[in-house]
This record gives C-alpha cells, sequence and structure tokens, in this order.
C-alpha cells in the first residue's frame, strides 16, 4: 500500500488526531496516512475573534507546515475562534477553520471550510472580550482540568462529552478536502 505523510501546523494533539482520522477516511482504500505534526505561526491574535481571522490564520499554518516538512503531500492548518452573530439575535459562537494545502498546487488553490458552530454562554464571552482571555484558559479554569484544548476542547465540554474537538474537526477537514478528494469536473 502506498504512503502518504500529511503535516498539521499544530502540535496539539487533538488537530493532529482530528487530521489522522479525517485523511484515514478520506485515504483509507488509497494510501497508509502518517500525521505529523509542526509548530507553524498563524500570524493572527491568539484568541481570533472573526471568521476572516480564524481563516487567515488557518491558511498561514497550513503553508508554513507545508514549506516545513518537504516529504509532506498535504499541509493542514487548524485555527479556532469565536463570532459574533448579531442578526437576528446577538450571541456568539465558536467553530474552528480548517485550511488544506497540497504540494505542487497553486496558492489559490486552498481548501477551506469550518467545523461545525456551537454558542458560548455570556460568563464565557464576557471573559475574551473584557478581560482577553483566551477560550483554552477559561476552559482550563472553569473545568479544573489542564490543557483542554489538547483533548475534548469547548466543544466537548459544552456537549457533555458526546462530541469532542477532535471528532469535530475531522468533519471540518474532509469538507476542506473536497476540493482535492471528490471529481475535478465538479469544481
Amino acid at each position: 500500500m502506498n504512503k502518504m505523510i500529511v503535516v498539521v501546523g499544530s502540535e496539539n494533539k487533538a488537530k493532529i488526531r482530528a487530521t489522522q482520522m479525517g485523511f484515514d477516511l478520506a485515504f483509507k482504500e488509497k494510501c497508509e496516512v502518517t500525521v505529523v505534526g509542526v509548530k507553524a505561526n498563524s500570524l493572527v491574535s491568539d484568541q481570533p475573534m472573526s471568521d476572516s481571522e480564524c481563516i487567515v490564520g488557518a491558511i498561514n499554518r497550513a503553508k508554513e507546515a507545508l514549506s516545513k516538512c518537504p516529504d509532506a503531500e498535504y499541509g493542514i492548518g487548524m485555527e479556532g475562534g469565536v463570532h459574533n452573530i448579531k442578526e437576528p439575535i446577538d450571541r456568539w459562537y465558536e467553530c474552528g477553520w480548517i485550511a488544506v494545502v497540497k504540494k505542487g498546487e497553486p496558492d489559490s488553490n486552498v481548501g477551506v471550510a469550518s467545523t461545525a458552530r456551537f454558542e458560548l454562554p455570556p460568563k464565557v464571552i464576557y471573559e475574551i472580550v473584557e478581560n482577553k482571555k483566551e477560550l483554552a484558559q477559561i476552559m482550563d479554569e472553569l473545568t479544573n482540568k489542564s490543557d483542554v484544548r489538547s483533548n475534548e476542547g469547548a466543544m466537548g465540554i459544552y456537549t457533555n462529552s458526546i462530541l469532542h474537538r477532535d471528532h469535530i474537526y475531522s468533519h471540518g477537514l474532509i469538507f476542506a478536502l473536497s476540493r482535492f478528494i471528490s471529481p475535478k469536473e465538479l469544481w
């Protein structure tokens, strides 16, 4: 069986697991996938506050990751953040954005997709907006756990462990991969 290396622009265990899960599903019949994580800069704020900022961060991570791992076929960037949707009701949501860059493809051919969104409670948003804390720090404080972001994530906390971050991010990754795995004539 052929082998493929995929590099994630993060050392976060949940993001690495999500990438392995997504690529295993997408390429299970074709090749054996090895996923590695490398430190990559998002070049956005530590707590992104919009979809646009998350997308930029994910693309930056994917490109830097691929540049650091010449044997990789794909570079993956994942950036979580919060977004305020004012209409019809003023609420804040969290989701992750995923970017996929394929080796040898033009810069314009980047797969981008998001995870599902979920609402964050007002007390969490207060800490993010007023006290400039990251969601990860708040989750650790609220749960008395360490490194929630690399485990179940806020997604797991707020779904009572029904859905974990790696699982949800793997779905977003598959959508971001769609331009590379679906028939070319569809694009």
